[in-house]
């Protein structure tokens, strides 16, 4: 069996899998409780495996949720129809898992053959050697068929590590009963939640997440401040000057009491806050109007709501969010697992996972469907041409958990913008 390329130490693996999870929080894909009973745990039978057949394993977080079993089943079960003589053997993990089981996996050289990542783990996960390049397994008409921006940020140092499977957007979600004109830049940003604030003592003008969910909403605001938080290489970079004014722009709002409390504000509770006209302004993704509940722009909802694009700071942007399907390089049939690969990303299962999940396109026949032509999608659309791709980090857990703290330090006033960016910058070079 082929051992990776490096010795893999435990700590390097932990760090690792502390962030391996579907959409890595940012699809909102974690917004059905773990914990509840699963269809398997109900009773429902197993597939019984048949010995005779080959059998290719899957890594699915999430899996057994009622949300995305059925969604990934349906690729599943028309790889099996088209392949009679192989099974795929999937190996789920519960939000709450993931990290000790593909820890586990990976330590007893067992990795699945596919393996479901948020696209920023893939140059971690390459450098350990644990990712098989897949250029070669791409053909000129299977790359044709792709959106190319979204398949690049699957790329590391040139090689295609993973193949998209969702792709997200953001916009800024403004309750019209509390915002009857939306904030286009930062200032106006700041003024209309003071407004809010002003007017409605017991709402939040604006909320952002504090824990790793909400790393990619941050990065939006660092973006937008024509900030970045590596270098050309990769290299970590993030005590820069516009970084730093970022954080102090972060840290103003709340010294204001724009903000709700931001030591345990969850990026999954936010939505439930502006429901509840607790909250008047944050940003995220389509996934949310399912939360919400009801359209967009209906001011005869329950929740009278809508969307708008991003405010600009010093320039238009927000962060591409990717995941991507990626093949074990310990798999022995490294072949048959691409095969399936391609199978998940027919269109047929492909859009209907999107469509589902208000997620945008992956294929460029996508593009013609119907859905992105509404207006609650529009502004979601508008934004990917500003968008910039998620860093690729070979220490992007230890990246996620830093850059929350430092958050936590700056807004509760335990340390400047300067000192939070400096002491993590010191030590994610270590």
């Amino acid at each position: 069996m082929k051992k990776f390329k490096r010795v893999v130490s435990v700590v390097a693996l932990a760090s690792l899998a502390a962030s391996l999870t579907i959409g890595c929080g940012d699809s909102e894909n974690n917004k059905e409780d773990s914990k509840e009973p699963t269809k398997s745990e109900q009773g429902e039978e197993k597939k019984e495996k048949d010995p005779s057949k080959k059998s290719i394993k899957m890594y699915i977080t999430g899996y057994e949720s009622d949300t995305f079993k059925p969604l990934y089943d349906k690729g599943i079960e028309k790889f099996e129809e088209e392949n009679p003589d192989i099974d795929i053997d999937v190996i789920p993990a519960g939000w709450d898992e993931a990290t000790s089981k593909l820890l586990s996996l990976i330590q007893a050289n067992e990795t699945p053959d596919v393996i479901i990542s948020g696209t920023r783990e893939l140059r971690q996960l390459s450098e350990l050697g644990a990712l098989e390049p897949l250029d070669e397994y791409m053909t000129d008409e299977f790359k044709s068929k792709r959106v190319e921006n979204v398949l690049d940020t699957a790329k590391i140092d040139g090689k295609q590590y993973g193949i998209p499977l969702a792709f997200s957007s953001k916009a800024l979600y403004y309750r019209t009963d509390l915002v009857p004109e939306p904030p286009k830049t930062w200032d106006e940003l700041e003024a209309t939640a003071k407004k809010v604030v002003e007017e409605n003592p017991d709402v939040k003008g604006f909320a952002i997440g504090t824990d790793i969910d909400a790393v990619p909403d941050l990065l939006n605001f660092f973006y937008q401040n024509e900030g970045r938080i590596t270098d050309e290489e990769g290299n970590v970079k993030l005590n820069t000057e516009a970084n730093i004014e970022t954080m102090d722009f972060l840290k103003k709002l709340n010294d204001e009491g724009l903000m709700p409390n931001p030591v345990d504000t969850k990026r999954t509770n936010i939505s439930d806050l502006f429901a509840n006209k607790k909250l008047a302004m944050f940003v995220s993704g389509p996934w949310e109007k399912d939360k919400i509940g009801n359209e967009a722009n209906d001011p005869d909802a329950e929740i009278p709501y809508n969307v708008t694009t991003l405010p600009k700071g010093k320039v238009m942007a927000e962060t591409l969010v990717t995941d991507s399907y990626a093949i074990s390089a310990l798999s022995e049939d490294k072949e048959t697992a691409w095969k399936l690969i391609e199978t998940m990303g027919d269109f047929e299962v492909q859009n209907n996972y999107n469509e589902a999940m208000g997620f945008f396109p992956i294929l460029k026949e996508e593009e013609k469907e119907d859905r992105y032509e509404s207006d609650f999608l529009k502004p979601f659309a508008e934004m990917i041409q500003y968008g910039v791709p998620e860093p690729h980090m070979p220490i992007s857990a230890d990246f996620q958990k830093g850059i929350m703290d430092a958050v936590k330090k700056v807004m509760m006033g335990e340390a400047s913008s300067k000192e939070a960016l400096d002491k993590l910058q010191e030590d994610l070079s270590k």
